[in-house]
């Protein structure tokens, strides 16, 4: 296991994951008085209830507005969304962008359906290309 620098670009990138997810959650969401997003809350207890989890620590078995609110908001550092909050989040508004932001952190990104195909296709070129060597060298041999 390597050690990470103080300096390493990692640690600093890993530093603003949580604004960076809360921005990425803000912007999805909508202004404050969107009524899509006061309707979130409801959304994100019904798919708590029906999975069986808990979105918050603590005895509340369900979030408020002012839970979201305090999700979202870049100045309350003191409340944020766990990671079942933010698949919640995703899963309820369809949208993975506060997702991304996590893998980004690791280094990591998503897919896309087209950007699996194009894997796809590229492996199968490749695949048929050494099928080419293979055949090719096989005629040599004849």
């Amino acid at each position: 296991m390597r050690q990470l620098s103080l300096l390493d670009d990692t640690a600093a990138r890993l530093a603003g994951t949580m604004a960076a997810i809360r921005a990425a959650m803000r912007t999805v969401a909508g202004a404050p008085e969107n009524e899509g997003r006061k309707a979130l809350p409801d959304k994100l207890n019904a798919l708590a209830r029906q999975a069986g989890i808990r979105l918050t620590q603590g005895n509340q078995k369900t979030i408020s507005k002012d839970t979201l609110d305090k999700w979202l908001s870049p100045s309350d550092t003191s409340h944020p969304p766990s990671l079942l909050a933010v698949l919640a989040f995703c899963r309820v508004t369809g949208n993975v962008e506060p997702l991304r932001v996590v893998l980004q952190a690791l280094n990591l990104g998503l897919m896309t359906e087209e950007d699996r195909k194009l894997r796809d296709y590229g492996k199968a070129v490749r695949d048929m290309e050494a099928a080419r060597r293979r055949k090719k060298k096989l005629e040599e041999e004849l």
